[in-house]
């Protein structure tokens, strides 16, 4: 028997002001999906954050490591150009032609004080000779040196700016459930004293 459009146009009005009938086994399905999924979004989203942040702080990290390694070699180039006038000790050429890199923080804040206080005996020895610093050569590595002083302090302030909102990021619920999994454990800073800053000054 068909069903007139007036006789379903009466049954729709039939049911005004009645809640729809709906499934429990369906209702229940729904209410577990979004407790499951959720949490799951949630989830894969902190994990993708503090894997972004992890390569932040590696990519910083090799910025520091390649401006050591620029001052190393100025440094070297620097010694080159002045030792037929300064007598160098073949130790602090060997130590600084010796130093790697790639070799992680804290052979890297070993590698720092190290050129530090190599930049310190140049920067002594040269007060000595006048006429030795003045040349245009010697000028521009000691120039050189001073901007590269700076890049390693910006390199190290990046580093350890992102270091500190990786530190605080894995420290938060849910974020060190993510964490957690993925095996990150808190980085450190890379800290250089204050008497290693003062030494690092190349002044005429």
């Amino acid at each position: 028997m068909m069903i007139t459009p007036e006789q379903k146009y009466n049954n729709i009005n039939n049911l005004a002001n009645t809640k729809p009938k709906k499934s429990f086994l369906g209702a229940l399905i729904w209410y577990i999906s979004f407790i499951i999924i959720i949490p799951l979004i949630a989830h894969v989203s902190n994990v993708n954050r503090l894997r972004r942040l992890n390569t932040k702080v590696s990519e910083a990290e090799s910025g520091i490591d390649v401006q050591l390694k620029k001052r190393r070699d100025t440094l070297i180039k620097l010694i080159d150009s002045v030792k037929s006038g300064i007598k160098f000790e073949k130790e602090t050429l060997t130590t600084l032609t010796a130093m790697r890199t790639g070799v992680g923080l804290d052979e890297m804040q070993k590698n720092a004080s190290m050129l530090n206080k190599v930049a310190k005996d140049v920067s002594i020895q040269l007060e000595n000779y006048p006429d030795l610093k003045s040349t245009a050569l010697v000028a521009d590595l000691m120039a050189q040196t001073g901007k590269i002083e700076d890049d390693i302090s910006a390199s190290r302030r990046i580093y350890n700016s992102n270091v500190s909102i990786f530190n605080q990021e894995i420290n938060i619920y849910p974020k060190n459930i993510a964490a957690g999994q993925l095996g990150y454990v808190f980085k450190s800073f890379f800290e250089i004293t204050e008497e290693e800053r003062a030494d690092v000054e190349i002044s005429f």
